[in-house]
């Protein structure tokens, strides 16, 4: 009874019409499975705020649009709902309890991360729980507005214990090992690395500088814009340059042990799964073109350790040979090597790379523990030795994977040294909700065959 008022006194403050009693069919479903329903829309609205940056911690330092995210998430989760009450045919919900339950959530989240957000500021100025010193590195007008934009309302408790400008007249080895002494003197917890006119190399130099030290890095650089222009990262953004938070690369073993399980159920599953389409791309290369249905492949994986990568064969018998005579029509510059219209491909083996079909068998490296399913695709021996500089072997520091952000981000339409930047963003800030994120993309990407040749 106490429930029904409370439902009808929301109705009457919202200003929608009374319904009348809930009825018993309604109460009975409520009593026998409110529990499992709280869990259930617990589990899917705590997915959606990750997908959503609701959980981002410290990533941000400008305010986020935390109501409309909030919302957002409670529209999708109470859709995908009561859409499968609907088709249940469970049809005795009122659409006021829909607009009640949506309303009070989304109230009471943002009320409860207001409330939260109030106690933490007092605890960091109070009591100094939660403050986080850092290190502002860097020249111009970036590095001023950081500052500015930092100290008065220190966001995370994030605050400037130390400034570092590079000098005219010293190299930047010199600086880096002035910024090294200082992190160390000053107990930094965090580096901000903002100048504009620094290299992706230099920038490189003081991500492996924050990963040594285990601080993790923020980078205000159009040099990585690329993070937010092609792969449509999250960052704040100032007068146009991204600043982008690298991480530290994670290295807990219980991370690894259930990324590698996530890997052996969903590659076997997708296996059993895909089998006759499998059966039908093999029947197809065996028809139309001379030699195997199957393609090995030296490729460079983890640490530089060299292993064989399996694929369905797209291009005709011999192709290989016949590289050096097609190597002047690359047209992906040094570090890659594509063709457009490579004369090379048979014409299923075109309708298999359209849509990526021919990756299908590297399931069985992945379930070999050789790759995973999300991570840097790993490169032929030919394009390991065009690195032309050292930082692109950081690509290299974890396991590659059937799909990474270079394949939702254009991948063709990409050059070799943005994939490394893509790459190795991944590889500092890879998590389950990156994860998920670039899985979604890639079905869209493979659905419409974009950046595919």
């Amino acid at each position: 009874d106490a429930g029904v008022a409370f439902f009808r006194s929301i109705n009457r403050l919202l200003g929608i019409r009374d319904t009348g009693e809930v009825g018993p069919i309604f109460e009975a479903f409520y009593l026998g499975s409110a529990f499992r329903i709280i869990v259930q829309l617990t589990i899917v609205l705590c997915v959606l705020y990750a997908l959503l940056n609701l959980y981002a911690g410290d990533r941000f330092i400008r305010r986020r649009p935390v109501a409309w995210h909030v919302l957002l998430g409670n529209l999708v989760a109470l859709g995908v709902f009561f859409a499968y009450f609907y088709l249940r045919r469970n049809v005795f919900h009122p659409r006021s309890f829909i607009l009640t339950v949506l309303a009070l959530n989304v109230f009471l989240c943002v009320l409860f991360r207001r409330l939260i957000e109030v106690w933490s500021n007092w605890l960091r100025q109070r009591k100094g729980i939660g403050r986080c010193a850092c290190i502002l590195a860097g020249n111009g007008r970036g590095a001023e507005e950081l500052a500015r934009l930092i100290e008065p309302a220190h966001p995370h408790g994030l605050f400037v214990k130390a400034r570092l400008e590079l000098r005219d007249e010293e190299t930047f080895a010199e600086f880096r090992g002035r910024l090294e002494a200082l992190c160390r003197e000053q107990a930094a917890q965090l580096l901000v690395l903002a100048d504009e006119t620094l290299s992706v190399e230099q920038i490189m130099t003081v991500l492996e500088l924050g990963e040594q030290l285990c601080l993790p890095v923020k980078v205000l650089s159009p040099r990585v814009d690329v993070l937010v222009r092609n792969a449509h990262l999250p960052a704040d953004v100032f007068r146009g340059v991204p600043l982008v938070h690298f991480a530290l690369p994670p290295d807990s073993r219980a991370a690894f042990l259930l990324r590698r399980i996530v890997d052996v159920a969903v590659s076997g599953a997708a296996t059993v799964l895909l089998l006759p389409l499998i059966g039908l791309i093999v029947l197809g290369i065996r028809l139309t073109s001379r030699g195997a249905a199957l393609f090995a492949q030296e490729r460079i994986g983890v640490n530089r350790q060299p292993f064989t990568i399996y694929k369905f064969r797209t291009m005709y018998d011999r192709a290989e040979e016949m590289l050096a005579q097609v190597e002047e029509f690359n047209e992906a510059g040094t570090g890659l090597f594509k063709i457009k219209d490579d004369p090379r491909i048979t014409p299923v083996g075109r309708l298999l790379r359209r849509f990526s079909l021919d990756e299908l068998p590297q399931l069985v490296n992945v379930l070999k523990g050789e790759m995973t399913l999300v991570g840097p695709r790993p490169l032929p021996r030919r394009d390991f030795e065009q690195y032309y500089e050292e930082w692109h072997y950081s690509r290299h520091g974890g396991l590659p994977g059937l799909t990474c952000l270079w394949q939702v981000s254009g991948r063709s339409e990409l050059d070799f040294h943005t994939m490394c930047i893509l790459d190795i963003y991944y590889l500092r800030n890879r998590n389950w909700i990156l994860d998920v994120k670039i899985a979604f993309k890639t079905i869209w990407v493979v659905l419409f065959a974009k950046g595919a040749y």
